[in-house]
């Protein structure tokens, strides 16, 4: 690094590319081919648990640009599964829409019921059908496993692989972390973007001090590292990780006084406590550490610190739209100061994130243009030439891609 800063780095380079072809990353075709190579044969985060705490609870997730809405329900055994919302009469949407919780779901085209484990109850009027088979007429269940109170599914018939052997190493490093925090806030954006855009811009901290020059100057990096190297950087099979540098040199604006006099520090000054943290937050155990970027592949990248949660989706809508779901999870506050503090935290979080979402648009627009043939990436963007390797071995065509077409 040309400012004397030594990141450590651990993973598997061969493969990446630096130069990353854009002409077909924009096209339907490209987008169709994404949409069954990858989406339908990856595990899919698709929420918590404790979206659906007590047995009979229940929410719908849409998927549009798979062609289908899901259900996902806690049944009378305590476990959580995922349906196809799909009424097995007459295929009416079996539940509209939002959450709730019942102890039996019942279709309003018909009245068909079905139990919370997906088994067919009550068929109205039975005795009017002929050859019927029960049997075959429950919910089609979608193949789903838990994680750390976090909701995986796999559109497969049969997945080729389980939801460990997908996450890797990262399986059993995140214990207890995730039921550290609460949910604080969540926003839903629709992006004029390319999903693919949307998560790079996510996985790298080059942009972040040029972007956020207004909201968060200074709060990495600083003199011992001011191109804000990453300290720490992992590639796994599928997935990476990485450690963002704090800055020690921050200086306390006067609202930042205020909030960490009454509540933990988050961002944009950051508390590098790591009592109780499990191996896989802050894997280097780095100084002047602020936070971890995960990314999930494909759409999810989570930003994992002591204190806070910053939980991003990234679901395509068509080839030049993304629906944005980011979720903040803070500590849960003891009084009304740590109330009053994580309102600060909510505010900031949230303008960082409307500041790459509008240079998002920016970025696809002009690149829609067909002006650009390809991305030229740099070494503080390996994470974004990794997303475009795995992308490119599940889509099969790694010859093409190396050769600047599809």
């Amino acid at each position: 690094m040309d400012d004397g800063f030594q990141s450590q780095f651990q993973g598997e380079t061969d493969g990446l590319q630096t130069r990353v072809p854009v002409g077909e990353l924009l096209t339907e075709a490209h987008f169709d081919a994404e949409r069954e190579r990858i989406f339908r044969r990856s595990w899919l985060y698709i929420g918590r648990e404790s979206d659906v705490p007590e047995k009979g609870s229940h929410m719908v997730r849409d998927l549009p640009f798979l062609k289908t809405s899901l259900l996902i329900v806690r049944g009378e055994d305590g476990q959580v599964r995922c349906f196809h919302n799909l009424c097995t009469h007459r295929g009416n949407k079996l539940v509209r829409g939002g959450a709730g919780c019942s102890r039996y779901l019942t279709c309003g085209f018909h009245g068909w019921t079905f139990e919370t484990d997906g088994t067919l109850g009550t068929i109205t009027d039975e005795h009017q059908f002929r050859d019927l088979d029960r049997s075959k007429l429950n919910l089609p269940q979608v193949h789903t496993e838990c994680w750390e109170g976090l909701v995986f599914i796999n559109l497969e018939k049969e997945p080729s692989v389980n939801l460990a052997e997908w996450l890797g190493e990262m399986y059993g490093q995140y214990e207890g972390y995730f039921d550290r925090l609460v949910c604080a806030t969540r926003m839903r954006v629709v992006v004029n973007c390319n999903w693919n855009l949307a998560v790079n811009s996510f996985i790298e901290g080059y942009h972040t001090k040029y972007i956020h020059h207004n909201s968060v100057p200074d709060y990495q990096g600083g003199r011992v590292n001011p191109q804000r190297h990453r300290p720490w950087m992992e590639l796994f099979e599928r997935h990476h990780r990485y450690s963002a540098p704090a800055n020690p040199d921050h200086k306390y604006t006067a609202a930042e006084a205020i909030a960490w006099n009454w509540g933990k520090r988050c961002i944009p000054s950051f508390d590098g406590d790591m009592t109780g943290m499990p191996p896989g937050v802050n894997p280097g155990r780095v100084d002047n550490w602020a936070f971890d970027i995960v990314q999930f592949f494909p759409n999810i990248v989570m930003a994992v610190s002591n204190h806070r949660l910053m939980e991003m989706q990234f679901w395509p809508i068509d080839v030049n739209h993304t629906e944005f779901i980011g979720t903040v999870y803070l500590y849960p506050p003891k009084d009304l100061g740590e109330r009053i503090s994580q309102e600060f935290v909510r505010s900031r979080a949230r303008q960082v994130v409307f500041e790459d979402l509008n240079t998002l648009e920016a970025q696809h627009q002009m690149l829609s243009s067909g002006q650009l043939t390809h991305l030229q990436l740099s070494q503080q963007e390996i994470a974004v030439q990794h997303h475009f390797k795995v992308a490119g071995d599940m889509l099969g065509n790694r010859g093409e891609w190396d050769h600047g077409q599809y």
